[in-house]
């Protein structure tokens, strides 16, 4: 049953997915030999970026939520660290830092040649007014967990306290402290969230909301805003008042919202240096035959999975849930669509997250002998879920699934769409509904979908990075799920002094978080762009977070 199951799979898959595949392979082949130049033009002074098939939806470091603003973000604006290639933190605006015995006291030296783009100096206050307004539930921020670890940001985030009592302050011009409510070892690392980068209080207060707009974004990284066209380009040209600009040696960075079979068509063509990724549906092996060491492969501490809205009709019920999350073949999306190594995932973090600390978490959860049973096993028992959850013939459970427009996205859903057609016949009618990036995030956030496609990127080589979205009231739970069991947990991780501890405490949160089935996980990430030979100064080997900076790179 299960050999006969996995080639009728495997036919509609064929049938469904290998036009797309053959015709990308196609472009492939005849272009074949003129896909690249080995010199750059000496007179090209522009990088220009494919950064993904969405319009960006902000530049405001503190309402950030996504890798295209991310890639963005990194070359506007600097915080008190940063990183190198090899996910090292390195000194930022902070040249060096003091941390207390007792690990809960935080002071930060300033570099005095830190300067924003209009010349003024970086000032120990402008963390301050970053920090307070960014934690204030009235502006929005959606990476509020970064606060957490200091004095009073609890509280502050849950509505019972006000900003202005968490514990940062400016010691003096260029000297900043921050008070830890118990030692937390990941604080410095966490500080290269955007969330944490200082902003220049006046522009905002000048421009509000618009403060992020051409001539009114005051910036302080290695470049500055020149040009946002709404559906087009955004363009970053070099801060003449960076502190370190003598070692920024691209002139202007532009970034180009592009799906990725556009991305792959404009490299061709040499119209663009870099994509964000390649299309689904060509695997590494023939994209290396084609492009050599222009094509990078990288495993990424990143997960794919769709949300299931707990409030939402049908998907609010356990049994559905888990019948849905057991009848996904993920090995055969991986092999069969994917093609880019990317692994088959059960639990809600990475394998490779703190070093396969949590990898086949499955194995100790109640409930999850289904992985290692053959898929048919998984389907006959996920039927029989549906049916004692009240859906038949004639009562069908009724499941949108909604992914953000990007042809990978839509193979995944359809792919799915059809094992749930396949596995439970009449009891269930499937629907699939796509909506531009920005579009898609607020359906999303306003909770107006079931099924709704997510990634998950680590910002720290730690699984609270993943479980942290789960947490009651989080404003990244589209889910709207909440176990007051779980949170507990989490922060008993938090605080603990022992790694060990900490890892117990994150594991039985996420024991909680997989027992309520609160996302169907279907991969964990790889990372795959093509990038010029005329390029250099990319070395992504052991960059798993893929965080990019553009004053990284330099022409040949």
């Amino acid at each position: 049953m299960g050999k006969y199951l996995l080639r009728m799979q495997l036919k509609w898959l064929k049938r469904l997915f290998m036009p797309v595949v053959y015709a990308l392979f196609i472009i492939g082949l005849n272009a074949c030999g003129n896909h690249s130049t080995n010199k750059v033009d000496q007179r090209k002074n522009t990088l220009v970026i494919g950064n993904g098939a969405g319009e960006v939806p902000t530049l405001d470091p503190g309402k950030w939520s996504d890798t295209t603003s991310l890639r963005v973000l990194h070359d506007l604006f600097e915080g008190l660290v940063f990183e190198n290639q090899k996910d090292e933190v390195l000194p930022g605006i902070a040249k060096s830092w003091d941390i207390s015995k007792d690990g809960k006291t935080y002071i930060f030296h300033l570099r005095d040649d830190a300067k924003w783009s209009n010349g003024k100096s970086v000032t120990a206050q402008d963390f301050v007014y970053a920090f307070k307004r960014n934690i204030n539930p009235k502006t929005g921020a959606q990476q509020l967990d970064v606060f957490r670890p200091i004095v009073n940001a609890n509280a502050i985030i849950a509505g019972k306290k006000s900003a202005d009592t968490l514990a940062i302050k400016a010691l003096n011009k260029n000297t900043l402290e921050i008070k830890l409510a118990y030692p937390y070892p990941y604080f410095i690392p966490s500080l290269l969230n955007p969330i944490t980068y200082p902003l220049y209080q006046p522009a905002i207060e000048k421009w509000g909301n618009g403060w992020i707009q051409v001539g009114k974004m005051v910036s302080n990284g290695p470049y500055e805003l020149k040009q946002w066209i709404p559906n087009g380009h955004i363009l970053v040209s070099k801060s003449p008042y960076y502190w370190q600009k003598d070692k920024v040696k691209i002139q202007n960075v532009k970034f180009m919202p592009m799906t990725p079979q556009a991305e792959y068509s404009q490299f061709m063509a040499n119209q663009i240096d870099m994509t964000y990724t390649v299309p689904t549906g060509i695997s590494k092996e023939q994209l290396k035959a084609q492009f050599g060491d222009e094509f990078y492969n990288v495993p990424m501490l990143g997960t794919y999975f769709y949300w299931f809205n707990m409030q939402a009709k049908g998907v609010d019920k356990l049994e559905v849930r888990k019948a849905l999350t057991m009848s996904v073949d993920r090995k055969l999306i991986v092999d069969k669509i994917l093609k880019l190594g990317q692994t088959p995932l059960y639990g809600q973090v990475p394998p490779q997250i703190q070093e396969g600390a949590f990898k086949d978490l499955y194995k100790d959860v109640a409930g999850y002998a289904w992985v290692d049973w053959s898929i048919s096993k998984r389907i006959q028992v996920a039927k029989e879920m549906l049916k004692k959850a009240g859906y038949s013939q004639e009562n069908p459970l009724q499941i949108t699934i909604s992914f953000n427009t990007q042809d990978g996205h839509k193979l995944i859903a359809e792919a799915i769409s059809e094992m749930w057609k396949k596995a439970f016949g009449s009891l269930i009618e499937v629907t699939l509904l796509n909506e531009e990036w920005k579009v898609y995030l607020q359906t999303l956030q306003r909770g107006n979908y079931q099924v709704g496609r997510m990634g998950g990127i680590a910002t720290l080589n730690t699984a609270g990075n993943f479980v942290e979205s789960y947490l009651c009231h989080n404003a990244g739970n589209y889910g709207g799920y909440c176990n007051k069991k779980l949170d507990q947990y989490y922060l008993q991780s938090m605080h603990s002094l022992k790694a060990k501890e900490a890892d117990d405490y994150m594991k039985k949160a996420l024991e909680i978080s997989m027992g309520d089935y609160v996302t169907l996980p279907i991969y964990s990430y790889t990372y795959s762009r093509l990038v010029k030979r005329y390029v250099g100064g990319y070395h992504p080997k052991e960059n798993y977070m893929d965080d990019t900076y553009s004053k990284w790179f330099y022409f040949k």
